[in-house]
């Protein structure tokens, strides 16, 4: 008879938000790597560095640029961070 293993991995819906940060780490690592390699950027949303969510992060090997999203979804450079 088999006997089901039960991986010791937690499932995310049971993890910390620090667990779940740590456990992510290595494949945000490698995205930003794979983005830069081809001079090219990553997006996201930081609410200490936004003012609304129409603005994002665009994040280069060099710099961080404040970008608005138009409506038509091409970015608006606002500064160098």
């Amino acid at each position: 008879m088999r006997t089901a293993v039960k991986s010791s991995k937690k499932s995310v819906f049971e993890m910390s938000i620090e667990e779940l940060q740590e456990s992510v780490k290595p494949i945000d690592e490698q995205l930003k790597n794979a983005a830069w390699a081809k001079n090219s950027y990553i997006t996201y949303f930081d609410e200490t560095l936004c003012p609304s969510t129409d603005f994002m992060v665009h994040e280069y090997r060099d710099r961080k640029e404040l970008v608005r999203v138009r409506p038509n979804g091409e970015p608006q450079f606002i500064k160098i961070l």
